[in-house]
């Protein structure tokens, strides 16, 4: 790990842990470098890699203070691609399957709240263009997806098309719940696809009408391409 890396890290935890409450100021790039022995380069992309994450927001002349917590509070979110920010032109979307296969895993059949089953794994690098921005990993039971082919690797590039039109399972109509979390240590295996950099990390369950799960999904977002408009 980066040593810049290790300082955001140290000071989300005083975050998390209440050392620096919300609406406080955080340390100045000054105390940054004394506290930490590091450039002022190093302190200053800590503290942006902080306001990216949305940990701090910053007043000019002032300093950077702590945001306040939504937690236990009812919110309106609106969730937002920033692709117009990107591209001048309308470009498209598709995507690149990068693993497909048949799975037995105890810890994701917990999630799913199953016993040890098969699962249907199929990993996706999402484009916008030529510019992958998402990495997306569903898992399925596979006694919903009966006679699967799991060689037909052009199938899963479209998976909720593919199982709306064979299964009859319209995912978009289902349930959903979905959790968010900004990471600044994206997993090695997901930063090849979609860089470094900070990311959202979202955990998506999809249920149908009687409260089963169809499906887990695991995405991966670079921070540049998603935003969240909160109200509260």
């Amino acid at each position: 790990m980066k040593k810049y890396e290790k300082i955001i890290n140290d000071i989300i935890l005083k975050i998390q842990t209440g050392i620096f409450k919300e609406g406080e100021q955080l340390y100045t790039e000054k105390e940054i470098k004394e506290i930490y022995n590091v450039s002022s380069t190093t302190a200053v992309r800590v503290l942006n890699e902080l306001e990216t994450a949305g940990y701090i927001f910053r007043i000019q002349g002032k300093g950077s203070f702590v945001n306040k917590t939504l937690v236990n509070k009812k919110v309106l979110v609106t969730e937002n691609n920033n692709f117009h920010k990107h591209f001048k032109e309308s470009v498209s979307e598709h995507a690149e399957v990068v693993e497909a296969e048949i799975i037995q895993d105890k810890e994701l059949c917990n999630k799913l709240k199953l016993k040890n089953q098969k699962l249907l794994k199929v990993a996706r690098i999402k484009y916008i263009g030529n510019i992958v921005w998402a990495h997306q990993t569903n898992y399925i039971p596979l006694k919903y997806l009966p006679d699967v082919n799991i060689n037909d690797i052009d199938s899963f590039k479209e998976l909720a098309t593919m199982i709306r039109k064979k299964y009859r399972i319209d995912i978009h109509q289902e349930k959903s719940e979905k959790t968010m979390q900004v990471i600044v240590d994206t997993p090695e295996e997901i930063a090849k696809y979609i860089s470094d950099e900070p990311c959202f990390e979202f955990d998506r369950y999809t249920y149908f009408a009687d409260g089963k799960i169809f499906e887990y999904v695991k995405i991966y977002i670079n921070y540049k391409y998603y935003s969240l408009t909160i109200k509260d």
